[in-house]
């Protein structure tokens, strides 16, 4: 407990960082077994899930009604009793350590103005990452954005598929195969929106996209989040604390200038607040970040009209996605190429 305290003064009362926090990012890894995929079996399974549950474009309208009635109640669903362990088992799958549903949050459009030397945003590490991906495929519409009817961020950034699996989304009709150039430019239109990118390995989504047990690891996806829409901060917001720690920063989190703040409390009452509620008021009455929960999703700062928050790198990065995952989930993900990491 010491050693959290301690840890939490690296930042001061005007948001500077004294220090690059590596041992908080080391309490961040909560060490999964390594994941095996599920066998195949008689191969029933696998057919129900690419040839009858998968989405294909014609029950696109279908799904997206199924969608906004899964968005409106996941809060319902997280309550007591048969629905709170229909939420924990088949949508956060919690109870059993051996499930590895994980999620890293890369803020993309982010102020390194004040950094005293060069630094890699999470940008520049998605591009990079984005090099020697086997296959790519883009989402022709936000599923969010598209339930959601949104009108303030633009439905055609939508997510990336990567690996062999991502032509199945791609047959079906959702999506269509990028190059690594059309991939990174919708990397640079969601940072221009100002959406953050979330990379997600979700079992429960091998039912929705027609993943074969044998195939889920080469299949990852990164979304391009909204802070009005995105159901993956909704479930972050609605989860269990213990469960969220599958939510993990890239290295970056929100940081507060607390001499600038005037208590208005936008970011913790506009649109359900903090989605890991990582977000206080102080005895002060001005904001207060826990570093040990923030994931630097940057809805805050979204929200915040007096410039009191910004996004800062506050621990080490790592060097590429499937660093990220192999270090912090035990998931050896293979949608990179041999010469990934090299």
């Amino acid at each position: 407990m010491e050693e959290i305290k301690k840890q939490a003064s690296n930042i001061d009362e005007q948001g500077n960082i004294l220090y690059l926090d590596q041992e908080r990012l080391d309490r961040k890894v909560v060490g999964f077994p390594p994941y095996k995929n599920h066998p195949n079996g008689l191969g029933i399974y696998n057919f129900i899930k690419t040839h009858i549950l998968a989405m294909r474009k014609g029950i696109w309208p279908l799904a997206l009604k199924l969608y906004r009635m899964f968005v409106k109640y996941s809060v319902w669903m997280k309550e007591g009793g048969l629905k709170g362990k229909i939420y924990k088992t088949g949508i956060m799958l919690s109870p059993a350590m051996e499930k590895q549903t994980s999620t890293l949050v890369m803020p993309l459009n982010v102020d390194i103005t004040d950094q005293s030397e060069k630094v890699v945003i999470p940008m520049d590490m998605l591009k990079a990452s984005l090099k020697n991906i086997t296959y790519i495929a883009g989402m022709e519409t936000c599923l969010c954005r598209e339930a959601n009817d949104c009108e303030d961020y633009p439905k055609d950034i939508a997510c990336l598929f990567f690996g062999e699996p991502a032509k199945t989304v791609v047959k079906n009709g959702l999506a269509k195969q990028l190059t690594y150039e059309e991939a990174c430019a919708r990397v640079d239109r969601a940072a221009e929106y100002g959406l953050m990118a979330q990379a997600v390995w979700i079992e429960v989504e091998q039912l929705l996209w027609g993943v074969r047990n044998d195939e889920m690891d080469k299949f990852l996806e990164v979304c391009f989040c909204c802070p009005c829409c995105c159901i993956a901060m909704r479930l972050a917001r609605n989860a269990q604390p213990e469960d969220r720690h599958r939510f993990h920063p890239s290295g970056w989190t929100a940081v507060p200038d607390r001499t600038k703040c005037i208590g208005c409390g936008r970011c913790i009452t506009e649109h359900n607040g903090c989605p890991v509620d990582a977000i206080s008021m102080g005895i002060d009455g001005k904001i207060k970040i826990n570093q040990e929960l923030c994931v630097g999703c940057g809805i805050c700062k979204s929200r915040c009209n007096y410039d009191v928050i910004k996004i800062k790198q506050t621990m080490p990065m790592r060097k590429d996605l499937h660093d990220y995952f192999l270090t912090d989930y035990n998931l050896d993900l293979k949608v990179w190429n041999e010469t990934q990491g090299e």
